[in-house]
Formats: structure tokens, C-alpha cells, sequence
């Protein structure tokens, strides 16, 4: 079944959208909650929960990429799973470091707050449309997928010294973007 079949059940309320949406996906959203939860239960989980907030939300959304939106639904709902369970016992994980890199560069802005968020959003999104392929992937694969610099190198065929400059180049030019539009509040 593609895409826009699947959407349609969410919009008819068929309960077959969200086995559809688990055949098709659940194996993606998976890998996406384990890397960032590292817990085979904890990731099951983030995935129910992404495949939940999929039928709680369409309709009213109509996604054009459902891949893209579920992968999205179901990043969020680790992370959040993720801070719950680290609350009481900050530090330390892979997890954390890449969010300390990236804190960095906002300057401690809260992207809880929607309009913040959409604002950084977009201008991480033309950030990432001016580089090259290589590079982007590269910004992907560790503040999106959460991988490590060792794992991006090995898939890149780099080292991971060349790996770790490239994102400390990547996160320099994105600071000084982002103070040069206003949104960074260093």
C-alpha cells in the first residue's frame, strides 16, 4: 500500500492506517528510537507511542512524506522518553553529547518554544540546502540519527579526527548564521 493510501485511512479513521504505518515504517522508526534510546523496550515503546501520536494527529495533517513524519514523530517520542529517564541521572551518554554540541551553537535557546523552534528549524534547514552533499549527510547522520563520529566515519570512509573537524566546522558556521539572523543568544 503506498503513501497516500495510508493517508487516506487515517482520514476515513480505519485503525488499518496505523498496522499499515507499522508494516511499512516500524522497522525505520525502530532504528531511529533504538540509537537514541539504546534499550530494545524503551525503543518499542517511543515506536507505539510515534504510531499514537501518527493517528492523533492525521487529520489534521496531511503529511507529504509519511516516512519523514512517523520518523519524526517517533524521534520526538524518544527523546522525550529519553528525558524522562535520564531526569534524575544526568550526563554521561553518547545522547548527551551530541545535544551539548548542539547547545553550544543555539546558545541555550529553548526549542520547546514553538515559535523559536520553527525559527531555528528553518534557518538549520537553509544552513544544511547551502552545503555540500557529503557534508550534509555527514550533519544528519550525527544530530539527527544520533551517530556516533566513529560509526559516521566508517560509513563515510574517513577517519574520525577528519569527521570530528567537518562538524566542528559545521557547528562554527552555523553559529555565526545564526548570529548574523538574531538567533543565536550567546
Amino acid at each position: 500500500m503506498n503513501d497516500p493510501d495510508v493517508i487516506r485511512l487515517y482520514f476515513e479513521r480505519r485503525e488499518e492506517a496505523v498496522a499499515e504505518t507499522k508494516n511499512k515504517y516500524g522497522g525505520y522508526c525502530l532504528a531511529i528510537a533504538r540509537r537514541i534510546l539504546q534499550d530494545e523496550r524503551d525503543a518499542e515503546e517511543a515506536v507505539s507511542d510515534a504510531l499514537l501520536a501518527a493517528w492523533e494527529t492525521i487529520p489534521p495533517n496531511e503529511p507529504a512524506s509519511l516516512s519523514a513524519y512517523v520518523g519524526r514523530l517517533c524521534r520526538n517520542a524518544a527523546i522525550d522518553k529519553r528525558r524522562r529517564n535520564s531526569a534524575s541521572k544526568r550526563g554521561g551518554g553518547a545522547y548527551d553529547a551530541v545535544l551539548d554540541e548542539l547547545q553550544n551553537v543555539s546558545g541555550g535557546a529553548s526549542p520547546e518554544t514553538e515559535a523559536e523552534g520553527r525559527e531555528l528549524s528553518e534557518a538549520i534547514n537553509r544552513f544544511l540546502g547551502g552545503l555540500p552533499k557529503n557534508k550534509r549527510v555527514i550533519f544528519v547522520q550525527r544530530y539527527w540519527y544520533m551517530m556516533t563520529e566513529e560509526e559516521i566515519a566508517r560509513e563515510r570512509l574517513m577517519t574520525a579526527g577528519a569527521v570530528k573537524m567537518q562538524l566542528k566546522r559545521m557547528r562554527t558556521a552555523l553559529k555565526a548564521m545564526l548570529l548574523q539572523e538574531g538567533l543565536y543568544r550567546g
